[in-house]
């Protein structure tokens, strides 16, 4: 149990918890449990790094959005929209559900993320997402496949939108705002935090989740 190998006092662990729920950066929550910042570091990696290790959401039926995005800060002094010296990561919302699932990706060609809705999203799915060319084959693997014209930004009352994706998008920007100059190999667990976050938005559920995860670690 966690708590037979913590010198802090259970009222700090419990503040911990509550201050990583209501995502605290660590310099703050360290200031006002008058701890040093490297402990509370220490205690919020040792969640983030529980979280990949949970067990995969089901895979999605029904309806769901489809995107990719890429996330970091180029170099300066480099011009132009291209993505080289950002992180390329795709997501997938469940509609009915609101759960989403986002991973850091090697790329965004059809090879790589074809394969990743095949193993999340089972056929006859329907899938929303834009007209980029990857998802161009989604037809021949079984799924109905629906463009999201660029100018739908919100939903004309026929469901042709991709609003839920993109709040994720926004969700995990907002979250990573406080936390620049991460590490390339860093982002995939700042992800999952995200994923694992908004897919427990209830406090109350999201805080016993986390000391569940606290509570499994020897």
């Amino acid at each position: 149990m966690y708590a037979k190998h913590s010198r802090l006092t259970k009222w700090k662990r419990g503040q911990l918890v509550t201050e990583w729920v209501h995502a605290t950066p660590a310099r703050v929550t360290a200031r006002k449990l008058h701890l040093h910042r490297n402990t509370v570091n220490l205690w919020y990696g040792r969640i983030r790094k529980r979280i990949p290790l949970l067990p995969p959401p089901l895979p999605f039926s029904g309806e769901v959005e489809a995107d990719e995005t890429y996330l970091g800060e180029k170099r300066p002094g480099v011009a132009g929209r291209g993505t080289a010296d950002l992180v390329p990561v795709f997501g997938i919302l469940h509609r009915e559900t609101r759960q989403v699932y986002a991973t850091v990706v090697s790329g965004t060609s059809a090879e790589f993320l074809l394969l990743i809705i095949c193993r999340c999203v089972v056929e006859d799915t329907t899938i929303y997402s834009d007209g980029f060319g990857a998802y161009r084959h989604l037809d021949l693997l079984g799924y109905r496949h629906i463009v999201v014209p660029h100018a739908y930004t919100y939903s004309r009352g026929n469901g042709v939108h991709s609003n839920g994706i993109e709040s994720f998008w926004a969700y995990l920007q907002h979250l990573l705002r406080a936390r620049r100059g991460l590490p390339r190999d860093r982002y995939e667990e700042h992800i999952q935090e995200a994923v694992f976050r908004f897919n427990n938005r209830d406090p109350k559920v999201l805080r016993r989740n986390i000391r569940r995860i606290l509570h499994s670690i020897a």
